[in-house]
């Protein structure tokens, strides 16, 4: 296995309504893909992917969507479907290696399990992008997307709180000043990353917390 040098920081926006009436928790569709690709051992940002997504299932943002991303309905309309952006994203994982020679060497992280555990193999199934599972009969995701690491089992295991936190309350508890919109999908990967770097500096490492399908 390669040695571990990128964190793949993902923070999925997606449809939804706040009575999962109008659109259903089964039924909820990506419309915001961001990642930060992290070089940990150069603290430093070595590319970011951000695309906007139009939703095919339910096209018309709900007014609690809107309020809650700060999404506009104009943004989404703009956009490329999931699997257009799909394709353009492997492009980017490969322009990096991590499809290809060395996947074991960047791992996702993500802010809870929900991203990659259930968006995104929902989104795929939606999609009808079956060659991203490991069988035709399975949820699980083929690498790189078959393991992440969750800051906020992370967060709480190394500062040893009593209960997980979730974004804003990790802000808080080191102390830092929430930057940009929570909801958007590419400001809370800004504000996962800045936690990162703080855990780093005091001594976190990331390799061996990994949750997933088929971890590690």
């Amino acid at each position: 296995m390669s040695r571990l040098r990128y964190l793949l920081v993902l923070d999925f926006e997606a449809t939804c309504d706040d009575t999962n009436s109008i659109v259903p928790r089964e039924s909820m569709e990506i419309i915001e893909f961001p990642t930060i690709l992290y070089n940990i051992h150069d603290d430093k940002v070595e590319a970011v992917f951000h695309e906007y997504v139009r939703p095919t299932l339910h096209p018309q943002l709900t007014n609690f969507c809107i309020n809650l991303t700060g999404i506009q309905q104009s943004t989404v309309d703009a956009a490329s479907p999931f699997p257009d952006v799909w394709k353009r994203y492997q492009q980017f994982l490969r322009s990096h290696n991590i499809i290809g020679d060395e996947p074991s060497s960047a791992i996702f992280l993500t802010c809870g399990d929900w991203d990659l555990k259930t968006m995104l193999p929902q989104q795929l199934s939606l999609s009808g992008i079956t060659e991203a599972f490991r069988s035709s009969r399975s949820r699980n995701l083929k690498p790189p997307f078959h393991r992440w690491i969750n800051i906020k089992k992370s967060y709480q295991e190394y500062y040893g709180l009593r209960y997980p936190k979730g974004m804003e309350g990790m802000l808080r508890h080191a102390k830092m000043e929430l930057e940009g919109r929570h909801h958007s999908g590419i400001d809370d990967c800004q504000n996962i990353l800045r936690l990162v770097r703080k855990m780093r500096r005091d001594g976190w490492k990331p390799e061996g917390e990994l949750v997933g399908s088929n971890a590690p």
